[in-house]
């Protein structure tokens, strides 16, 4: 008997050893086909392509601070200012011109006392050098309007707004600030 069990220990054994062997071969991965042509270059380059990119994104968010000013903006401790000198005002002549004809307006005119405020004495000076071309530039521009364009106060702004422009042309790198109305009269 112990014979038999001698051979029934060793076939035991040596099927336990099969089993053994079986679990410890793993099985072998099935190997996939390299990918070709552009997959294959696309995943050959994936961190060049990644690297591009990132530079790419760093690039463009710097440019964009730089173009909006972001980097380059003065500090609010920084920022320098030209205060300007005191106000001076400047009288003009009595301007009577005669404006465009218009219905139910046959000879119309307007007639204009102005002070002109200026932004410092240089101011004064540059408008008192250039006054003949100021008023020459001023009666040519009221002579181009009619008696509606000037009809409300929305018109006497806008007449005051073109006054300055004309004068700040002409005298500029100085400027006035304004035009002050004396008397006004439209007929």
């Amino acid at each position: 008997m112990s014979d038999e069990q001698d051979k029934q220990d060793e076939q035991d054994e040596d099927h336990l050893d099969l089993e053994i062997q079986d679990e410890e071969e793993e099985p072998q991965p099935v190997e996939e086909p390299a990918p070709s042509g552009l997959k294959a270059k696309l995943a050959a380059k994936k961190w060049l392509i990644i690297a591009v990119a990132f530079v790419l994104l760093v690039g463009s968010a710097v440019a964009g601070l730089y173009f909006t000013g972001m980097l380059t903006a003065k500090k609010p401790h920084e920022i320098s200012m030209v205060l300007p000198g005191e106000l001076v005002y400047y009288e003009l002549p009595k301007i009577t011109v005669d404006i465009r004809p218009s219905k139910g307006h046959a000879r119309p005119f307007i007639r204009l006392i102005m002070q002109v405020e200026l932004q410092g004495e240089s101011a004064k000076t540059a408008f008192v050098e250039r006054e003949v071309k100021v008023l020459d530039a001023i009666q040519t521009h009221l002579r181009s309007l009619t008696v509606e364009d000037l009809k409300d106060e929305a018109g006497s702004e806008r007449l005051r707004n073109d006054v300055v422009l004309v004068i700040n042309n002409l005298i500029r790198p100085e400027r006035a600030v304004t035009v002050l109305y004396k008397d006004i009269m439209i007929r």
